[in-house]
């Protein structure tokens, strides 16, 4: 589906979105509505910001990874949380380095919104998608502290 960011190529299997990735240049093969997420991210862009929390997400990885994307999904829309705040909520506070890497390995952009994560100086860290991106759906949101561009 194309965004006013690029186009998001989502893979879905029965269980759920497996995969969702930014691309520079449209796919040879954009069809359908893969577990209805198409629909809710046009939803989410035209400003429906709870659209996607109902789109099943069935993405392969460890517990501990399933575990932080799990904590990804529950971060409200137009909130960000560090790093650090995601490991104290695994209750293991030293973990930040482990949970920074489950984020930067989550397959499923937008939907497990891993741009919601910023540093503890409220810097934005590296998003597979460029920061580009990270600070255009952070303001698409509204978090505090990012503008529209």
């Amino acid at each position: 589906m194309r965004t006013p960011v690029g186009w998001l190529v989502i893979e879905a299997d029965s269980a759920g979105v497996t995969a969702a990735s930014f691309e520079a240049a449209r796919p040879a093969d954009a069809t359908g509505d893969p577990q209805g997420a198409v629909t809710a991210l046009a939803a989410w862009l035209a400003g429906d910001l709870g659209a996607l929390d109902a789109v099943p997400v069935s993405a392969a990885g460890s517990d501990f990874q399933r575990e932080v994307w799990g904590l990804l999904r529950a971060i409200p829309a137009g909130e960000t949380r560090t790093y650090l705040d995601l490991a104290q909520a695994l209750g293991r506070p030293t973990a930040t380095r482990a949970v920074a890497r489950a984020n930067a390995t989550n397959p499923v952009a937008v939907l497990v919104p891993c741009h919601r994560v910023i540093g503890s100086d409220g810097a934005l860290r590296g998003y597979a998608g460029g920061l580009h991106r990270k600070r255009w759906l952070l303001a698409h949101e509204g978090a505090p502290g990012f503008l529209v561009p």
